[in-house]
């Protein structure tokens, strides 16, 4: 009321004037304008929080107002009180049921030189304008709590900004993609936060947009996230800038998926190449291996020869050993499942160890759940990946190293977790350490993981590696399981 009473002031301002506000009952709001219109009022008892009726005031335009629903003017001697004979009220009923369901009246007096009918009109106008805009103003926040519940509740980030790129509006999920909580994100600029940044900067100054750009915050294998990246300038009805808009979509686990299609797929030419190479290298292997057999029995053999045959045969060893291990990674052999419980085999696996744990005083600590946990798989090639990953695990820590083997079930599955706080492996490590034949060992042939990949793979399973460098690696091993 009090923005309209200043825009009527405003556009009267050489015409004394006063406003008044009732509610539905008649009795007083507020009070604008002229003060000695207010003073002749406010003598006869018309102030602030008193009642206009017919029995304590006479004749009145509010009263009339409210009991005919229609506009009433009451000009000089029209009033029942002699001291309002020189003034004209106007008074204009309200009823905004749209918007509010506020009702009442808004009375303009103003002294009788200046009385005009048009007053009437200007009140009735004045009536309208105050319901289009209460409705306006109703509409518009109907409209922004849907948008902040939309903007909240979607699965996608939503940044949005000013033209300078200050962050005016973002979701939780911006909230994960940025490493930032809401109330310091608002404020700040958008330029400062990568790896779209950049971009942002570009639709802000260039006008650029930007669709489908594939963004990844943290590291992939240590619970990172990849984004689509959409972006646009947000312009107004005269075509300017006036902020941006940004969306991210979250297709990590649609990443993951086609990353482990490919790694099938290069498994799979492999193990088409590993079928017609291992005939061809293992037949004459044989044969050679059984020459050196006989050599090495041979009666006095030159000592220079024998020390030649010992060295031909150990690397002959070492390539007969190399050969399985890549028949194995590339086309292992079909699971022979039994039921066993993992816990024990885990322990028996831990036994084996247990001397080469020693000398190297690393200490291994196993924890699981007290209840047996039952397994359907091959408990051979199972106790294989163990032995491959603990090995890793022992070569990758220093004297007094810890290695953790922890054991967790739900209805579905079992995770065989082994974590150790060795040398750790770096983004670019980690990105190729289940490729065959890449190995951070000195003398490693890089198939070791590779082999176990497909064997938890033919179980319908899953490793996933986390690590950081100098802090340590963690494998988690996902089973199906079948419960007794």
């Amino acid at each position: 009321m009090s923005l309209f009473a200043g825009r009527i002031m405003h556009l009267l301002n050489n015409t004394p004037l006063l406003l008044v506000l009732t509610d539905e009952s008649g009795y007083i709001l507020e009070m604008y304008g002229d003060q000695l219109i207010k003073k002749t009022v406010t003598d006869l008892g018309i102030v602030k929080g008193i009642q206009y009726t017919e029995e304590s005031m006479g004749t009145n335009s509010v009263h009339m107002a409210l009991t005919e629903r229609s506009p009433v003017s009451l000009v000089g001697q029209e009033h029942y009180h002699e001291a309002l004979h020189h003034l004209a009220c106007y008074s204009v009923p309200f009823h905004f049921t749209r918007s509010h369901h506020l009702s009442g009246t808004i009375s303009l007096l103003t002294t009788i030189d200046h009385q005009n009918p048009v007053f009437i009109a200007l009140l009735s106008n004045i009536v309208d304008s105050i319901e289009r805009e209460l409705l306006l103003s109703r509409n518009n926040q109907k409209l922004d709590l849907l948008n902040r519940i939309l903007i909240k509740n979607m699965r996608h980030g939503i940044i949005i900004t000013d033209p300078y790129g200050r962050v005016s509006e973002c979701n939780p999920f911006a909230e994960q993609i940025a490493n930032c909580k809401k109330q310091d994100l608002i404020g700040s600029s958008i330029f400062d936060i990568q790896p779209f940044g950049k971009y942002m900067y570009k639709v802000l100054e260039y006008g650029q947009s930007y669709e489908n750009v594939e963004l990844t915050f943290g590291n992939i294998q240590n619970g990172g996230i990849v984004c689509q990246f959409d972006s646009y300038a947000i312009y107004d009805d005269k075509n300017r800038v006036i902020g941006a808009y940004a969306q991210f979509r979250d297709i990590t686990e649609r990443f993951l998926l086609e990353r482990q299609v490919i790694t099938a797929e290069k498994f799979s030419v492999i193990g088409k190449l590993a079928a017609g190479l291992a005939h061809e290298i293992r037949n004459p292997l044989t044969s050679i291996i059984g020459f050196i057999k006989i050599l090495k029995t041979s009666e006095n053999p030159a000592t220079k020869e024998k020390k030649y045959i010992e060295i031909v045969y150990n690397e002959l060893l070492q390539l007969d050993k190399l050969v399985s291990q890549f028949v194995l990674m590339a086309k292992p052999s079909f699971p022979d499942r039994k039921l066993f419980n993992i816990q024990e085999l885990v322990q028996e696996t831990l036994l084996f160890m247990e001397s080469q744990f020693i000398i190297k005083n690393v200490s291994a600590q196993f924890l699981h759940e007290n209840n047996p946990i039952m397994l359907h798989a091959d408990p051979l090639q199972i106790k294989q990946v163990l032995i491959n990953i603990l090995q890793n695990a022992l070569e990758a820590v220093d004297e007094k190293g810890m290695i953790l083997v922890s054991l967790e079930s739900d209805l579905n599955y079992v995770k065989i977790r082994i974590e150790d706080n060795g040398i750790g492996l770096d983004e670019d490590e980690l990105g190729q350490i289940l490729n065959p034949f890449f190995t951070t060992k000195e003398n490693g042939l890089g198939l070791g993981l590779s082999v176990s990949y497909r064997i938890i793979e033919n179980h319908g399973g899953t490793i996933d590696i986390t690590s950081d460098k100098y802090a340590g690696t963690t494998m988690t091993i996902t089973l199906p399981l079948l419960q007794s």
